[in-house]
């Protein structure tokens, strides 16, 4: 909120020009007093002072919220509400629009909601290859999914041919799902996006985010992780932000699967899974 001029400042500017004849008074009345031009410039200083102070005041209560430019913020996107359900759908509707194929068309529908499966809670199930260990470590904070469909059979692309870099485009844009997510709504802790599955296959890839994956992308604004405009799947590969993109969401990349324990309870299994076109 910018705040009010004061009043009373402006009052107090006239009345010293008055004092000094600056509004057309007898150059006389001056010289009559032999400290008041000294007495005038005081009170000059004391206005701008407080007129400063209140300023300074008014920024500090607000935490600079109202008078901060677009480009200072996080994001000059927020949703309106921190909430799961509302949260989600804004940021899905905001990015999709973002990526496009050359031609503009739209690349993917996204759409998003709690870490669930026909409404029961889902936990994260993420075992490591045999080689780190193959140890299982389980998530159940709370979470968010988001579902990238390309419109054709089982949510494959219909659009363009399968490559490297239409694939780190894609994963790009699940990054940026993630870093929305974890900045604007309540105490998400784990992100999974289902990528897209190859013409006549079975969806099977998902990426996985946690909060302390990208925590020093959320301390920093935006654009100084992900270079705006988004790019195409012709000039990813060449962006500012290709090699960053590339390292982070192929350390993230699992093979999913879903199953059940004894108690129902559901679990998302997720298995390390190279990178695929």
């Amino acid at each position: 909120m910018s705040p009010p001029d004061p009043p009373a400042a402006s009052g107090e500017l006239k009345t010293a020009a008055a004092v000094s004849g600056s509004d057309g008074g007898a150059p006389g009345d001056a010289s009559s007093r032999p400290h008041a031009s000294k007495f005038q410039f005081l009170t000059g200083a004391l206005v701008v002072l407080a007129i400063a102070a209140l300023l300074a005041a008014t920024v500090f209560a607000t935490g600079g919220r109202g008078s901060r430019p677009d480009e200072d913020r996080w994001a000059a996107f927020h949703p309106s509400s921190d909430g799961v359900e509302s949260g989600t759908r804004q940021i899905a509707d905001h990015v999709a629009h973002q990526y496009r194929f050359p031609t503009g068309e739209q690349l993917v529908a996204v759409t998003g909601g709690p870490l669930q499966l026909q409404n029961l809670p889902v936990k994260i199930a993420i075992r490591k290859s045999a080689a780190d260990g193959g140890d299982i470590s389980l998530r159940d904070g709370p979470g968010v999914l988001y579902r990238l469909c390309g419109l054709g059979p089982k949510c494959a692309l219909d659009r363009g041919k399968p490559a490297p870099e239409r694939h780190l485009l894609l994963r790009r844009e699940a990054l940026e799902l993630a870093l929305y997510s974890f900045h604007d709504l309540d105490d998400v802790q784990d992100v999974v996006v289902f990528m897209p599955p190859a013409k006549g296959k079975e969806a099977t890839q998902a990426l996985h985010f946690r909060r302390g994956d990208v925590a020093g992308q959320l301390a920093r604004p935006l654009r100084a992780t992900l270079t705006p405009p988004a790019p195409t799947p012709d000039t990813v590969a060449e962006w500012p932000d290709a090699r960053f993109v590339q390292n982070l969401t192929v350390a993230n990349l699992f093979k999913f699967s879903f199953t059940q324990d004894q108690s129902a309870s559901v679990f998302l299994v997720l298995d390390p899974q190279p990178q695929e076109s």
